[in-house]
């Protein structure tokens, strides 16, 4: 077998998780010397991707794809030692020098995991989405009960509960989870996992917030952000907040039922700068909202279940010493 095609059924195998360890030890240390390769791998495998035009999935179904693809590379680099000693020196630089090849020459072949990986764990999924201004409750095919928040989706696949129990979040959700040691409940959400057997929780993980945050209502779960493995025993009321920046976490004590007000409709804020208000704003309200001073420093907390935009633009203008005025429809903070 040629170095070429030995590296393309190395990274084949690995995708579909059916590598020995000397292989696997053997791709990431590639990976090691090679990190400059992944904006190529991903550019490559999206050009690919769309060459295989398949009915049954779409745009979203890659995402998933892609955030399996990086979640499994993330969990597989963690904690390990790499070791030139299982892999022949000569033949390690081969193989190195054939994965560049294939990235940078842009045939990365992925017809094989389109096949095992995507068509048959994606193809079939249900995509829940909860609109602006709406929020939605879900029962899952196991019992679990899920509320989602305003602005808010949720994927699974067809194979939910039987081999697996694993969603995929974008934005905020509670989770009352039905127990199975046997089947751990999983969520995925950008760089955040979360992994539970059964427990109530909350997750609020918008791709455009900077914040990603996980609040335990009742038991216990393991959280995973990135590279860093972070596990705690949350007891109820307590929370952990990563920032996406330098992935910092820190750990506090919350008012669950204040936190979880959005859950009857209450629109809730928590310590939120004007630009991140007006951005939690527009997940409830179908209007335009511009702010045109930003001098401000002032934070916002507090519940409006009040459901008029005038009333909250009214107080939150109050808090930081401004003005709003309304014409055709759009509100300009000034």
């Amino acid at each position: 077998m040629t170095d070429e095609a030995f590296v393309r059924d190395l990274v084949i195998k690995y995708i579909n998780r059916s590598c020995t360890k000397e292989e696997l030890s053997c791709f990431l240390d590639m990976v090691k010397q090679n990190p400059e390769s992944f904006p190529e791998l991903d550019a490559s495998v999206r050009e690919q991707w769309e060459k295989e035009p398949l009915e049954t999935i779409d745009d979203d179904a890659y995402a998933i794809y892609r955030q399996e693809a990086l979640r499994l590379i993330r969990k597989s680099r963690k904690g390990r030692k790499f070791s030139k000693r299982q892999v022949p020196f000569g033949r390690a630089a081969a193989v190195a020098a054939s994965l560049a090849v294939l990235i940078s020459g842009g045939y990365f072949i992925i017809s094989d995991m389109i096949g095992n990986r995507v068509e048959k764990q994606l193809a079939t999924y249900e995509h829940i989405v909860a609109a602006p201004g709406q929020i939605r409750e879900i029962t899952l095919p196991d019992g679990t009960e899920v509320t989602l928040n305003v602005a808010s989706s949720l994927k699974y696949n067809a194979r939910y509960g039987k081999e697996s129990r694993e969603v995929w979040l974008d934005g905020e959700a509670f989770f009352d989870v039905e127990s199975n040691e046997e089947c751990p409940f999983s969520i995925h959400s950008g760089m955040l996992d979360v992994n539970v057997t059964g427990t109530s929780f909350n997750v609020c993980a918008y791709p455009d917030d900077h914040y990603t945050s996980v609040l335990v209502k009742s038991g216990k779960v393991g959280v995973t952000y990135g590279d860093d493995d972070i596990r705690m025993s949350l007891h109820p009321d307590e929370e952990i907040e990563i920032d996406k920046v330098d992935s910092s976490v820190s750990r506090n004590t919350v008012k669950t039922k204040d936190t979880l007000a959005w859950m009857k409709g209450c629109l809730v804020f928590r310590q939120n700068t004007l630009p991140e208000a007006i951005r939690i704003l527009h997940r409830y309200y179908p209007c335009e909202i511009e702010l045109r001073d930003s001098t401000s420093n002032v934070r916002l907390s507090g519940t409006h279940d009040n459901k008029s935009i005038e009333s909250v633009l009214s107080s939150i203008c109050f808090s930081a010493g401004l003005q709003y005025t309304e014409k055709d429809g759009r509100y300009i903070i000034y």
